[in-house]
């Protein structure tokens, strides 16, 4: 079992990362809470995976467990279904002495985490992920959100968690699309700040494959330390935290442009870290031997994402509508080199318009526009 501590001044959480650990490690988590309810919020999905996984886990407690059921898919990751949640808490008469557990993926984590955040101005929660994505994206870090349709995660709120256990023995339920989903944001972290664990994870990409647990491990360890550092120097993403949206430029206007429905977050993001590492060779900050060791890499595993019919006028309203946007520009994560990255601010949605356009001429195997 691995180990992390994120430490943000005045708050602190552990995070561990293994193999059958959850039946030991979430009861000692709990007990150190004294709450009078435990609402579990996971989805069908899961639900059917593991029927009262987390209730059999705490049944030595002897305290209320309940269960709020959501719809499975990033399509219910709205204000609708979180009022759901709300519902949920309120018929149970939650307080504010009642934990929250997300038991899911990405958008259990985020959904549960923004009703803790908001539900009697405040109640803590355990992140449980079971997505690969999860693991080393949104499960940590204390981003929570839902989409609206204008534009992904643009309703939310910063709420750490109180623990975070990550059993990794729940990926083997994944299939293989979930896996390449969540390898693509671990490779994330090595581009933008660590070449070594690109490089791990270029000479173990078979991992998607044999499912190595000790791998695994090692490169989510290496993956959440990164992440943890960025974000108990920048929080409430006030500069640096920033960096943590390469690919997301693009990713986040694939996923609205097509209504949530047709890609997962890690796909979306995949082919948004091919645009911005072209992006970074056209505009002159990336060599051409280290765009083309990223881009042989990710294209191993991006799928070919096909957009609807598409004008200026629209890409730039969504691209401005993204919450890494002001009034008329982004700031757009751009790299140097492998492991190093740095903040374009105020890129104009013109500039990135016309790379995208040479993008997709030149790159059709990652990105096209349906015009018919």
């Amino acid at each position: 079992m691995q180990t992390v501590e994120v430490q943000i001044p005045g708050y602190e959480y552990t995070i561990h990362i293994g193999t059958h650990i959850l039946d030991q490690q979430l009861p000692q988590a709990v007990r150190q809470f004294g709450v009078d309810l435990i609402v579990v919020v996971t989805n069908t999905t899961i639900h059917e995976l593991y029927p009262f996984c987390i209730q059999q886990c705490l049944e030595a407690s002897k305290q209320q467990i309940e269960t709020c059921i959501l719809p499975d898919g990033e399509q219910y990751k709205n204000l609708d279904t979180l009022n759901q949640i709300y519902d949920f808490l309120l018929k149970k008469r939650a307080n504010r002495k009642t934990l929250v557990i997300a038991f899911g993926g990405g958008v259990i984590g985020d959904m549960a985490g923004f009703a803790a955040a908001t539900f009697m101005r405040g109640v803590p929660y355990i992140q449980v992920p079971t997505t690969l994505l999860a693991d080393v994206d949104s499960s940590i870090g204390g981003k929570t959100a839902v989409n609206h349709s204008l534009g992904k995660n643009t309703i939310g709120a910063f709420k750490q968690p109180v623990y975070v256990c990550m059993e990794l023995n729940f990926l083997k339920t994944l299939e293989k699309r979930e896996l390449i989903a969540g390898f693509f944001e671990l490779m994330k972290h090595g581009i933008i700040h660590d070449a070594q664990l690109f490089t791990f994870l270029k000479n173990h990409q078979n991992v998607l494959e044999t499912l190595d647990f000790s791998v695994l491990e090692e490169a989510i360890e290496a993956s959440c330390r990164i992440k943890a550092n960025v974000v108990e120097q920048d929080e409430k993403e006030q500069g640096w935290r920033a960096t943590l949206n390469f690919g997301h430029t693009l990713g986040h206007f694939i996923e609205t442009h097509t209504n949530y429905t047709s890609y997962l977050h890690g796909e979306a993001v995949g082919t948004g870290m091919v645009f911005a590492a072209f992006a970074s060779r056209e505009l002159g900050f990336l060599s051409e031997a280290a765009y083309q060791d990223i881009v042989s890499f990710l294209q191993t595993l991006a799928c070919s994402i096909q957009l609807p019919a598409l004008n200026y006028p629209l890409f730039k309203d969504l691209i401005l509508h993204d919450k890494k946007a002001n009034q008329q520009a982004v700031d757009f994560i751009l790299i140097r080199n492998i492991g190093e990255c740095f903040i374009h601010n105020n890129t104009s949605p013109e500039l990135i318009w016309e790379l995208f356009q040479k993008f997709i001429d030149t790159h059709p195997w990652a990105c096209q526009v349906i015009t018919s």
